[in-house]
């Protein structure tokens, strides 16, 4: 069976370390959400991690 995955949000997460920060993402996923991210120039030279949030439906279980 496919899971469907419901669009949440797309952030822009500025980080200290130049674009090397994924501690929120594995966070997400470490709670059930699915994560696509990428790292990108914001035009000015710094680095930002531009990441879509999805919903996969159902939380995980950690038990």
């Amino acid at each position: 069976m496919t899971k469907i995955r419901q669009k949440l949000a797309k952030v822009y997460i500025h980080s200290q370390d130049n674009g090397s920060d994924f501690g929120i993402i594995d966070h997400l996923a470490e709670v059930g959400y699915d994560a696509d991210f990428e790292v990108v120039d914001n035009g000015v030279g710094n680095k930002v991690i531009s990441c879509e949030i999805y919903d996969t439906g159902g939380e995980k279980d950690n038990d």
